[in-house]
């Protein structure tokens, strides 16, 4: 099963200038008794233009604030959604790092709970004099849930790229603190922050904590007063500056503890007091990858299962941070490939967007569950706009993506057999799933020209010297060159040389390597997108194609059965790799050798060899040859009647025929033939769900 298309969910602005401008999406948050939970919404900061609110469950915009024409944005934004418990009112308070102006901005809208009054706008903001250096990141640290504090329920978290954090109240009108800690401030002159993620002290019980009880009891230590709340645990991500290639043991991650509050008194704070530092550790090299891109790392944190998720253009890394060490527990990497987003679905799957497709991964066994083509997405304007993803909402089953300035979501429930809609399940990632869905990639299978080719490329191929090895790279070579040009006497005479043979009598009379015949196949037959006549199709269709024909290749694969709808379905599948080979609708094979050969020899032939049709396709083929049969005859007792009259350009109409009545009667003889080698039931079956009524009729009478 595909990826279905995704549905829109909104037409975002674009930056005011579009070639430097960018586009910042960050998560809505709620808070119910200082406990903070992912609302179904996005917060998209816009240069140049506005912060806005959507809402993803019900497609709509919620809200949305005008910035200055000369405004930026360093990070992404940060929106936090409430009902005020003493009145009926709702009040949203959205954050954003703005530059030129270098300020902490607070957006507060307050409106009443039925909806009944016009919101009231405002803002505010704190200007950032201490940091040269841009904001990363903006989170919440909720600071109690008592009925006293809920006019500042939360304080706000600002990270630097130095590493500079600053603690601000909700807001803007105090700074509690800013403080570069001494752990990132002696490595700030050579690394930088890249990612940061908050982590509510519950939650890192349960998974960050869950073997690292010396941790809990270190961030639960008495930070500034005794009975203080829970703290909230801060994880930063630095990597190192003024390389373009890095290794992943530079990269260090810092954990910190932030407390709940902040005393009242005014005595002073020390460092350990603001922000306490319990680890910092580095993460461990992954074998065959030895340097990445420093520019093209993205990073992730999974709060339930305490993993680091590393994405890259060539494949996605999850290191479990609940150990004494870093491990690594899922990866998979695409020499191949260039991934322009990955995203986390489930402990075994991750979605992401590749060259051609996109597609959900399966992790554990290296395989596609479902994947959709790149054109058939929304908003495929621009060439080069590439499809980024947002967040996943396990509750919803959507996976929230950008392509342009086109929002839109992909339901991944179809992708549950369950009733729920999460990929968390009891069987996420079973091997059935995954048998004959591997991602290698389409050259891996018979390209033995690489610069790494595997042992078992050598055995499958039954490649035992290096004088064999240059026959079929010379063979690779020439065939896909003969496709390309759609020479059939070139492809017929790379084939002849590779077998050693003078003609095609010559070539080998029984047994030859299957992988050979599979690629052979794969040069001939191609997958090419239907021409679909409703303009309003959100997808197009697939259909089996004909690039060349050798005329002695093909003979000689028809002798010796390979020349058969189950072996072209596996040539495509593996040439096809990494994306899913569609189901091919029923009379694929049969229309495609007759689309290229309308005088119908050559699907006769393979007819009156030793494959085997299955029932299905033999009525498919039944139902051609009865009106074929029929129109021809219409159409030559019409010719005969011209010349009677005497018209003009009879004769041409005689000569020219498409095929004859005579070829036309002995592929239905010979269809009829084959099809009664199938049981009788399986018969009756095929012939009442694609022949009408007339054509059964018709085809008792023949």
């Amino acid at each position: 099963m595909d990826l279905q298309p995704p549905s829109v969910l909104a037409q975002l602005p674009r930056p005011l200038h579009a070639s430097k401008g960018k586009t910042h999406i960050g998560e809505v948050y709620s808070l119910s008794e200082s406990k903070k939970r992912k609302r179904y919404e996005v917060a998209v900061a816009v240069d140049g233009e506005a912060v806005n609110i959507y809402n993803i469950q019900t497609p709509k915009l919620v809200t949305s604030y005008a910035v200055p024409p000369q405004s930026s944005f360093s990070c992404e934004p940060c929106s936090v959604r409430r009902k005020l418990s003493d009145k009926s009112v709702v009040k949203r308070q959205t954050y954003v790092a703005v530059n030129p102006q270098k300020e902490i901005k607070c957006f507060v809208e307050e409106s009443g709970g039925n909806g009944s009054s016009a919101p009231v706008i405002s803002s505010s903001s704190f200007s950032v004099k201490d940091s040269s250096s841009p904001t990363v990141f903006i989170g919440i640290v909720p600071t109690g849930s008592n009925e006293e504090e809920e006019k500042n329920p939360y304080d706000i978290l600002t990270v630097h790229q130095d590493g500079r954090v600053r603690r601000l109240a909700a807001d803007l009108d105090n700074q509690h603190w800013s403080l570069q800690h001494s752990e990132l401030a002696k490595i700030s002159s050579s690394h930088a922050v890249q990612a940061c993620f908050l982590v509510e002290f519950e939650d890192a019980k349960k998974a960050l904590f869950k073997r690292r009880q010396d941790l809990a009891a270190l961030a639960l230590g008495d930070l500034v007063d005794s009975n203080v709340d829970e703290p909230s645990v801060l994880l930063l991500v630095s990597r190192p500056t003024g390389s373009e290639e890095i290794k992943l043991s530079d990269v260090k991650v810092h954990m910190f503890s932030v407390p709940a509050k902040i005393p009242s008194q005014g005595r002073s704070l020390d460092e350990s007091q603001k922000l306490k530092h319990l680890l910092t550790f580095s993460i461990p090299d992954i074998k065959g990858q030895e340097l990445f891109e420093s520019s093209g790392l993205e990073w992730d944190f999974h709060t339930g299962s305490a993993g680091l998720n590393l994405s890259f253009a060539k494949g996605f890394v999850n290191f479990d941070l609940s150990q004494y060490k870093p491990t690594v527990t899922s990866q998979f990497i695409l020499e191949n490939e260039n991934f322009s987003s990955l995203m986390r679905i489930s402990p075994q799957s991750v979605i992401g967007a590749g060259n051609s497709i996109v597609a959900l991964f399966d992790t554990q066994y290296k395989s596609i569950q479902r994947s959709i083509a790149i054109d058939d997405i929304h908003g495929n304007t621009s060439s080069k706009a590439r499809t980024r993803f947002i967040s996943y909402y396990a509750k919803l089953g959507i996976a929230v993506a950008t392509k342009g300035n086109t929002l839109f979501a992909f339901d991944l429930s179809s992708s549950n057999s369950l009733s729920g809609s999460s990929l968390k399940r009891s069987r996420d990632s079973l091997l059935i799933d995954a048998i004959g869905r591997g991602i290698g990639s389409s050259t891996s299978q018979w390209d033995v020209a690489s610069k790494k080719p595997r042992t078992d490329q050598f055995t499958s191929l039954g490649l035992t010297s290096e004088e064999q090895v240059g026959r079929w790279n010379k063979l690779v070579t020439d065939l896909r060159a003969a496709s390309k040009s759609q020479n059939g006497d070139a492809f017929d005479s790379a084939v002849q040389t590779y077998f050693k043979a003078s003609n095609s009598d010559a070539l080998p009379k029984q047994y030859v390597n299957p992988e050979v015949m599979l690629f052979l196949l794969s040069c001939i037959f191609s997958l090419k997108d239907a021409v679909n006549k409703d303009q309003l199709a959100v997808s197009s269709s697939s259909q089996l194609s004909i690039d060349v024909w050798p005329e002695h290749t093909c003979q000689w694969l028809t002798q010796l059965g390979h020349l058969s709808l189950d072996n072209v379905e596996i040539a495509l599948r593996r040439s096809l790799k990494p994306r899913i080979l569609p189901a091919l609708p029923t009379g694929s094979f049969v229309q495609a050798l007759i689309d290229a050969d309308p005088t119908l020899k050559r699907l006769i032939d393979i007819l009156q060899g030793p494959v085997t049709f299955s029932s299905d396709e033999l009525a498919y083929t039944l139902k051609f040859f009865l009106n074929m049969a029929r129109s021809r005859s219409a159409a030559l007792e019409e010719t005969a009647h011209a010349i009677t009259a005497g018209e003009e350009n009879s004769t041409e109409a005689i000569q020219n025929p498409e095929a004859t009545l005579q070829d036309i009667f002995r592929g239905l003889n010979t269809t009829l033939q084959k099809i009664h080698i199938h049981p009788l039931p399986t018969i009756t079956t095929s012939i009442r769900s694609t022949l009408s009524r007339t054509e059964i009729i018709a085809m008792v009478h023949h």
